[in-house]
């Protein structure tokens, strides 16, 4: 897991891309059920990774600042900023995640394009684990639900919403 390896991004974005057509035609609507049903399950997963990855969830001390450190670690973007809702912790609380220059940036634009829902986004995966972790340290029973809104032009942010409740 910790081997670097260069992949490009173009791949990296036509995969992600594919599988995002391939589920949107498989399930239709149906689709942002399923991306919400892997972000429970898939929640805990991400955290183990980050922590091989040495970065860990569970330490988190300032969202805003970590997700953004986690994010430039990674390699997905140098610019995120994260709006935190009131404490955060209560029912329906809404982050919003603001990301300016991602990688995975291109497959957005493109499903866009297409008149896709992106609900495979790397990012929202990320963003949803991170404030997972930091919520469930005060609400551990919490469930975070995802929308990643359209861009609708290369110059707007990537931004995704993460709903706690």
């Amino acid at each position: 897991m910790k081997e670097n390896i260069t992949v490009p991004s173009g791949l990296i974005n036509a995969v992600i891309a594919g599988y995002q057509i391939a589920l949107t035609k498989t399930l239709g609507r149906g689709s942002a059920a399923m991306t919400q049903l892997l972000i429970r399950d898939i929640g805990q997963v991400l955290e183990e990774m980050l922590e091989e990855l040495g970065f860990v969830p569970r330490e988190i001390k300032d969202l805003g600042e970590d997700m953004s450190k986690a994010f430039k670690m990674l390699g997905i973007s140098d610019n995120v900023e994260v709006i935190i809702p009131g404490d955060g912790v209560e029912k329906d609380a809404k982050y919003v995640i603001k990301i300016y220059d991602s990688v995975f940036k291109p497959a957005a634009r493109l499903l866009y394009k297409k008149g896709i829902t992106f609900t495979l986004s790397p990012e929202s995966f990320l963003a949803a684990a991170l404030v997972r972790a930091a919520i469930r340290k005060v609400k551990p029973d919490a469930q975070v639900k995802i929308k990643v809104n359209p861009q609708k032009s290369p110059d707007e942010p990537l931004e995704i919403e993460v709903i706690v409740r």
